[in-house]
């Protein structure tokens, strides 16, 4: 005669397979973005971490059955467990600025203060931005075009595989799309976002732009972006386009953000 389930191992076996479910989703999208060529940090930490709860959950019934198995299922279970709560408190930080960004920027422009856009770079694809590059280069005209007193800085260096910088692209889609070349200034020798932001601070400080600037970006990425503007002395707010047109290869992204807002919190 079998045991009846306790409430409590009900519980978890709805909490184990609920977790495999979302990795389940989560491997999808990872493996989708690396069939696009787009391969990261997230989408490769990302698919093993998916990959070993899928499997600790479905094999956790037979290891249990051995105290030894069952010790080292549930350790390794705390370690996944453990990373995935890190993952949501950082989570909260990128969330907080993508919330905020957007109402604070409204509200500096309602003082009527002049504002420096920063544009952040991203890959360019024979000469013509990537789809990310072309939603955040959207969203910069859209704020220059309402806010006709604000410049505008494009930011990003040339890569061993463009045939132009980030940055030209950017300033070369901005005149494409109406804003006056004599609003842009740009960029062009920078790597990452750390860099991004301090080339651009040294511009601001040459041309005596607005210290008030408009970080933009991905709604995932304008929380590092914002603070490494703080962190050089700007009053910084950021705002993002319309995520819907890249939501499948978010996950992968958003999680790799992770990695870098963790190296930058303990290394920097």
């Amino acid at each position: 005669m079998t045991d009846k389930a306790k409430p409590a191992d009900i519980l978890f076996a709805v909490l184990r397979y609920s977790a495999a479910a979302v990795c389940a989703f989560l491997l999808w999208t990872f493996l989708y973005t690396i069939s696009l060529n787009q391969i990261n940090y997230g989408n490769t930490i990302g698919s093993a971490y998916c990959t070993a709860v899928i499997l600790l959950a479905i094999a956790y019934p037979f290891l249990r059955k051995k105290k030894p198995l069952r010790i080292a299922a549930k350790i390794c279970g705390g370690i996944l467990a453990a990373f995935a709560v890190y993952c949501a408190v950082i989570s909260g930080f990128i969330v907080s600025e993508m919330i905020s960004g957007t109402e604070k920027a409204v509200a500096v422009s309602a003082t009527g203060s002049p504002q420096t856009v920063i544009v952040l770079g991203c890959q360019v694809l024979d000469g013509e931005p990537s789809p990310m590059l072309a939603l955040r280069i959207g969203k910069a005209e859209e704020y220059l075009a309402a806010h006709p007193d604000a410049v505008c800085i494009a930011t990003g260096g040339k890569g061993s595989n463009e045939e132009i910088s980030e940055a030209e692209c950017i300033r070369r889609c901005l005149v494409r799309d109406g804003i006056d070349e004599s609003r842009i200034y740009t960029e062009d020798m920078s790597v990452d976002t750390t860099e991004n932001i301090r080339f651009s601070n040294e511009i601001i400080d040459m041309e005596d732009l607005p210290r008030d600037v408009v970080v933009v970006s991905e709604c995932y990425h304008i929380f590092r972006g914002s603070r490494q503007a703080r962190l050089n002395g700007l009053r910084a707010t950021g705002i993002y386009p319309d995520p819907a047109p890249v939501i499948k290869t978010m996950p992968s992204y958003w999680l790799r953000e992770i990695f870098a807002l963790s190296r930058d919190f303990f290394f920097a």
